[in-house]
């Protein structure tokens, strides 16, 4: 049987013989492993802060960093904290670093853990809007891109739409991203952001 003969363009040829573009690539994403770690260092830290044991429990996971290679074709960081993942139920703080594209911050409901903090978040409504937070609508909840079909900012629905995507799925999903041009002010950002999620809910 005759194979296909695979034809590589130019570009690719080149690339293919440049080793320093996959070498920078792994220095970049330890840098920001770094990076991520620092922060779930000192958010960890920040605990210390809530008002009660009951709020505590939540933390009682420590924190992650993970990584990967393929979110729709490119390498990605994530810190987990907290990090609830018990079969339907659900409570993250997810931090995001996506390749190319974006960091994000992330509030992950679902099941028991999104019914108990449910009426909070759509009482944050006003507060989330004015952030520039958004919205999750996706009823796969492991999207990350902020298309129409995944995310709508909240500040451009009014709060009856609002609630009715709360209450669409089992899970919600409240976010906000910035630019890799952020990266100077990122983990500021990324911790100033925690805080706020987590002042939504306590």
């Amino acid at each position: 049987m005759n194979e296909a003969k695979i034809i590589f363009s130019a570009p690719e040829m080149e690339l293919m013989k440049d080793a320093t573009f996959i070498l920078t690539k792994n220095i970049v994403m330890q840098k920001m492993k770094n990076v991520l770690e620092g922060i779930q260092n000192e958010l960890f830290v920040s605990i210390d802060q809530l008002k009660t044991d009951t709020d505590k429990n939540i933390f009682l996971t420590p924190p992650k960093v993970s990584k990967g290679e393929n979110y729709l074709g490119l390498p990605y960081l994530i810190l987990d904290y907290p990090r609830k993942f018990a079969g339907p139920d659900i409570f993250a703080i997810r931090s995001f670093f996506w390749w190319g594209n974006f960091f994000s911050s992330t509030l992950h409901l679902a099941g028991d853990d999104k019914k108990s903090n449910l009426t909070n978040i759509i009482m944050s409504y006003k507060e989330l809007a004015n952030a520039n937070y958004f919205i999750g609508v996706n009823p796969d909840p492991w999207q990350h891109h902020f298309e129409k079909n995944n995310y709508l900012l909240i500040n451009e629905i009014p709060i009856e739409k609002f609630s009715e995507l709360c209450n669409a799925h089992n899970h919600l999903k409240i976010s906000i991203k910035w630019t890799l041009d952020d990266m100077e002010t990122a983990t500021e950002k990324i911790k100033e952001s925690w805080r706020f999620l987590l002042g939504c809910i306590y």
